[in-house]
């Protein structure tokens, strides 16, 4: 027996019965948005630098030798004039004993060319005499003046071997002097680079000695930004060693090349800075960029709400549906300029307050209604 009719009848009754209209439920996308909004175009960035000492300067000898006595010690604080290390001036010593011997024979041999001088004019002055009284004869009063003449080069010769002995007495001095290594200015000794008794070539260096006042932060910025950086410029200084304290701090140096580094070093004076500031400590240096903005405010649209088509920029406008308490999604061309801290400035195509669709750009179609996020 056949069943089939008799259970599809029901169906078709139900189907059919009535003029009720079938709806189906469509369900609004729920979506997150921002507002376009004006600013004054600021960015700020953030840069890694360190401390450095005010003043920091390499203490090394102009002479080499076996350094005799290191009395200094790291960290310690020296004032001006204090010692800081010597090196044995022995052969020093002799070199400038042998000098002092020279100079002294230079004296005597001076003193022997003059009186051979004071002689030899008196000769030709006398044979001058004689010789305009016809009592000598030619020869005897060349000969004369040839011993004159003689005796007053060899006065000129000694007196400039006597100059440069001179010369060499004071450079052998010098050069045990250079042996005494003292610090030009008050201030604390940052790195030790010798022993006692270890030999050291001239110009290596012993220590190094750092002021202690106005501590100041080195830090290298991009050539994207360098050309924006001016002296006197304000920024915030952080060191995360002394839990993220910050200070004010002026740009008091501005490199204009980069050296042998694709940055450029600018140097920051910190204010009011403490005595817990060290050399070496990292710092975090806040800028704040006016990215060429002339001081009014910029039209800025959130990053997000910015979508590349096929011919310009676009954004998903959101206004007030006429139907509902939703929004309708209008697809809006754009002109934008420069990526700011806030967003993109707008140059066309929006208004203040404007409502834009921030998220699932790509499954939004233009008319589209939408539901808000708040």
């Amino acid at each position: 027996m056949n069943y089939l009719p008799l259970i599809l009848l029901p169906l078709l009754f139900t189907a059919c019965g009535g003029n009720e209209e079938v709806k189906v439920e469509t369900r609004t996308r729920a979506i997150r948005y921002g507002e376009v909004m004006t600013d004054n175009g600021t960015t700020t960035q953030t840069y890694t630098g360190v401390a450095t000492a005010a003043g920091e300067t390499p203490l090394s000898f102009r002479v080499s030798g076996t350094i005799r006595s290191l009395p200094v010690k790291l960290g310690e604080r020296v004032r001006k004039g204090q010692l800081i290390a010597t090196i044995d001036p022995a052969d020093l010593e002799v070199q400038r004993s042998q000098s002092s011997a020279q100079y002294e024979a230079s004296q005597a041999q001076l003193q022997s060319t003059e009186t051979q001088l004071v002689a030899a004019r008196a000769a030709y002055e006398r044979t001058t005499r004689l010789y305009e009284s016809n009592s000598v004869s030619l020869s005897e009063f060349e000969q004369a003046r040839s011993q004159f003449q003689n005796a007053q080069a060899q006065v000129e010769a000694a007196r400039s071997q006597l100059n440069a002995s001179g010369a060499q007495v004071r450079a052998a001095r010098n050069q045990v002097s250079y042996t005494r290594l003292t610090a030009p200015f008050s201030g604390i000794i940052t790195t030790l680079n010798a022993e006692a008794n270890e030999y050291a070539g001239s110009g290596k260096t012993i220590v190094t000695l750092s002021t202690e006042e106005d501590p100041e932060v080195e830090v290298n910025l991009p050539e994207s930004r360098i050309g924006v950086v001016r002296t006197g410029m304000p920024v915030r200084i952080t060191f995360p060693a002394l839990n993220d304290q910050e200070f004010d701090g002026t740009v008091s140096e501005v490199a204009y090349a980069s050296g042998d580094a694709p940055s450029y070093p600018v140097v920051i004076r910190i204010a009011e800075s403490t005595p817990t500031i060290r050399p070496g400590m990292a710092a975090s240096i806040r800028f704040t960029f006016n990215d060429g903005n002339d001081g009014g405010d910029l039209l800025l649209t959130p990053i997000e709400s910015v979508t590349e088509g096929p011919e310009t920029k676009f954004v998903y406008l959101l206004t007030p549906s006429d139907s509902s308490a939703n929004y309708v999604a209008h697809k809006r061309p754009i002109t934008i300029g420069a990526l700011h801290d806030n967003g993109f400035e707008v140059t066309s195509g929006l208004q203040p307050g404007d409502k834009v669709a921030t998220a699932g750009l790509k499954q939004l179609l233009d008319g589209m209604e939408v539901r808000l996020l708040e």
